[in-house]
């Protein structure tokens, strides 16, 4: 379905110990993979690790500087068919849902941007206000919520919201970029609950990116290991403690340690 093809980028800086001439460095470095419909991979790795950027490779927001990115065959960065497919069949949940929902709209008006995105796309005009109550519902939240303002909510409340919207464009994909990171851990684990029950419900596929292994372990289907850049290993979850690469053998014997220290 998605495949990603020897992907590369680099950003431009100001070297000021070289009277600032202009260096590149090198964030992502020949990376690949491919995701089959209905699955959940989580792209893990630490801070710097080039994770995010990946994230907005794959939205669409970052072309490559070299490598390609391909949406059922067809590339998403050299067509505009490729471009107009992945808008229409794609959502992202961002980490930041304090700053992701205007905090000056009430969560109707939050809601109605993936509304609009569906309206837009199927040419169907649907009645806002049941379809607001009902994406609440779907989220585990009351249609009374819809006249309430961000600031209103708890942190887990607004994520639903912002999953709500996501889900109101009726995407195939969901890029989840650190979604659950802000939360508290039984919240987290609620909300992973909830995304799993969308993507069985609704047939999605999801794209995880997260620095936490726990998370991925409970949540995903396969994992890439992102290591300074490059993709170090690509393993079924269910095969993860047969990981070889020392950065993902290092982090499944912290998360072996904290789980002995539990018991």
């Amino acid at each position: 379905m998605l495949e990603l093809k020897n992907i590369s980028v680099s950003f431009r800086s100001e070297n000021q110990e070289k009277w600032f001439r202009t260096t590149r460095t090198q964030v992502l470095s020949d990376i690949s993979f491919q995701l089959k419909k209905g699955d959940c991979l989580g792209i893990l790795g630490e801070s710097g690790s080039g994770k995010s950027t990946i994230g907005r490779v794959i939205s669409g927001l970052l072309k490559p500087d070299s490598g390609q990115v391909f949406l059922d065959g067809v590339s998403i960065y050299d067509s505009r068919e490729g471009r107009k497919m992945l808008q229409s069949r794609m959502s992202v949940v961002f980490q930041d849902y304090t700053t992701s929902a205007n905090p000056r709209f009430r969560v109707r008006d939050i809601l109605m941007e993936g509304i609009s995105a569906w309206e837009r796309k199927s040419g169907e005009r649907l009645e806002r206000c049941k379809e607001s109550e009902r994406l609440l519902n779907q989220v585990g939240l009351s249609g009374d919520f819809a006249d309430r303002f961000p600031h209103e909510l708890s942190g887990g409340q607004l994520q639903r919201v912002c999953i709500a919207r996501a889900v109101a464009s009726r995407p195939e994909i969901i890029l989840l970029d650190e979604p659950i990171s802000s939360l508290d851990a039984h919240t987290q684990v609620q909300i992973m609950d909830l995304l799993t029950e969308l993507k069985k419900l609704l047939g999605l596929t999801y794209i995880f990116i997260t620095h936490e292994l726990t998370s991925v372990t409970y949540f995903c289907d396969q994992v890439l290991f992102l290591y300074q850049g490059t993709g170090v290993e690509h393993i079924a979850v269910s095969r993860i403690r047969e990981a070889k690469h020392p950065y993902a053998v290092q982090l499944l014997s912290s998360v072996i340690e904290l789980e002995g220290d539990k018991s």
